[in-house]
């Protein structure tokens, strides 16, 4: 710690007892100013079995953090008038296509996820043949007995014109969180340029930041010296070493980043300047954190950032999450910080942490919610929306699942979310359509239902992502 003030003391103890509540091998944080660091400090271990402690120069996955990365480097190139983000994506990637969207998708659609493209299953087809010989894919019981190919940006739009599912919305209208959107930015980027996206990268970002430990390539990251080995929970929770990285190589730019704490630091105040470190015009830097869809109940989502107002604040914000990783960073222009997590364990609630330390900041509690009580209603089994929200919702994704049930003791009705049908919380509606789940720790998560006419709904956007009603068998 290398500014001692009262929030940061009683943030950093906070986020100890946090992290060992929730048992995370290893973490590290990083909080910063316009000046430079004012907090930096590692958690745990990198290395459970070895014993060498993680710090803030530790590196660690960083997921979907990865994808504000992809969004800046667009912007860069077109302040440098390589590409522009209203370009059709047709004009730098020919082949593209997806039935329903039409010809209309530019490359701000893409970074936005509001090309109208639904959630796909082509992530974890990427990612599979990487994890064949890692131990925990001993649980794994997808079927991949069809699974495509999509190892490149070819292969990938070549999954996409098929159309597994649905496109839902028109470009521009709707959100529905796309990784294979964001890792056609990367394709784009190529195009654009006719380099290999993560040298452009490395050019145009890490480099004049300073982000020397930053890179996509594991071996590059392990020849650092300073990679985390990766950690996740057995069905029955149990904590092992799960050390094989998960590798999509066409999904670069949506979520396989390697970067240390120290390194986001820099990140972060290179934002709270508005990139001017990266040559960014004001008027280009607006462009990355106007909001562009609904994402969330009071957050809207820009470029690779969600925005919202929390107690008097703007704040800039995303989470990621692999095997092995939770990450979350974000800025509060108001209070002129910044704050990056990252941890070697997947599952873990860091975006609750992240926002403690802005509560505790602003000399609020550590656990002040997103959403206060009195501004939701909790839905019971009485309650007439009950009988037409409860049922399966599902977004074609395999851990892309929520089902609505009554519980049978309480009569509230409770989320059951993901693959494992984990208890998310109970329902309680903020307006007619817009909902927060609520557990023991307040209200976090939410989203939306999509109405038919005949008063059920057809959809639900939840996590950012569309999710169609399943029919009833």
């Amino acid at each position: 710690m290398t500014q001692d003030t009262k929030w940061l003391t009683a943030f950093d103890a906070y986020a100890e007892s946090y992290l060992a509540k929730h048992e995370v091998p290893g973490a590290a944080i990083s909080i910063v100013d316009a000046n430079g660091s004012i907090y930096s400090r590692g958690f745990g271990l990198r290395d459970r079995e070895a014993g060498t402690p993680a710090t803030p120069s530790t590196v660690f996955g960083i997921a979907s953090l990865s994808k504000s990365f992809t969004a800046l480097t667009a912007l860069v190139l077109q302040e440098r008038g390589r590409l522009n983000v209203d370009d059709l994506v047709t004009d730098h990637l020919p082949d593209f296509a997806y039935p329903g969207l039409g010809p209309d998708v530019r490359v701000r659609h893409l970074i936005s996820h509001s090309t109208g493209l639904p959630p796909l299953r082509s992530l974890d087809y990427a990612m599979h043949p990487s994890q064949v010989s890692d131990p925990i894919n001993a649980y794994n019981k997808r079927d991949y007995t069809d699974a495509p190919q999509v190892d490149d940006y070819a292969q990938l739009m070549a999954y996409m014109r098929k159309g597994e599912r649905p496109a839902f919305a028109r470009p521009g209208e709707t959100m529905s969180y796309s990784n294979e959107g964001v890792a056609l930015v990367g394709a784009v980027i190529e195009a654009g340029t006719g380099e290999y996206f993560p040298d452009v990268l490395k050019r145009e970002v890490l480099d004049p930041l300073g982000m020397t430990s930053t890179t996509f390539d594991v071996a590059t990251a392990r020849a650092t010296g300073e990679l985390t080995t990766l950690y996740t929970r057995t069905p029955d929770k149990t904590i092992i070493r799960s050390d094989v990285w998960e590798e999509a190589p066409a999904f670069l730019g949506t979520g396989f980043l390697k970067s240390s704490a120290d390194d986001l630091g820099a990140y972060l105040r290179a934002l709270l300047g508005r990139a001017a470190a990266l040559g960014l015009s004001s008027e280009t830097f607006e462009q990355l954190i106007t909001p562009r869809v609904w994402s969330a109940p009071a957050t809207d989502y820009c470029f690779a950032w969600g925005r919202r107002r929390h107690r008097g604040v703007t704040l800039f914000r995303h989470g990621g999450s692999l095997k092995g990783v939770s990450s979350h960073q974000g800025w509060v222009p108001e209070l002129g910080i910044g704050v990056a997590i990252l941890s070697n364990l997947d599952e873990v609630p860091v975006m609750r942490l992240w926002l403690a330390a802005l509560n505790l900041a602003m000399g609020l509690p550590a656990e002040a919610p997103m959403f206060d009580e009195g501004t939701y209603s909790p839905v019971t089994a009485a309650d007439e929306i009950a009988k037409r929200v409860v049922g399966v919702y599902d977004s074609g994704e395999p851990w892309g699942r929520l089902e609505l049930v009554v519980d049978e003791v309480t009569g509230a009705v409770k989320a059951l979310v993901g693959e494992d049908a984990q208890d998310s919380g109970n329902l309680a509606m903020l307006n007619e359509r817009e909902y927060v789940l609520v557990t023991g720790v307040g209200a976090w998560d939410g989203g939306r239902f999509h109405f038919g006419e005949s008063g059920v709904p057809r959809a639900v956007q939840h996590g950012g992502r569309w999710y169609d009603r399943a029919r009833a068998d």
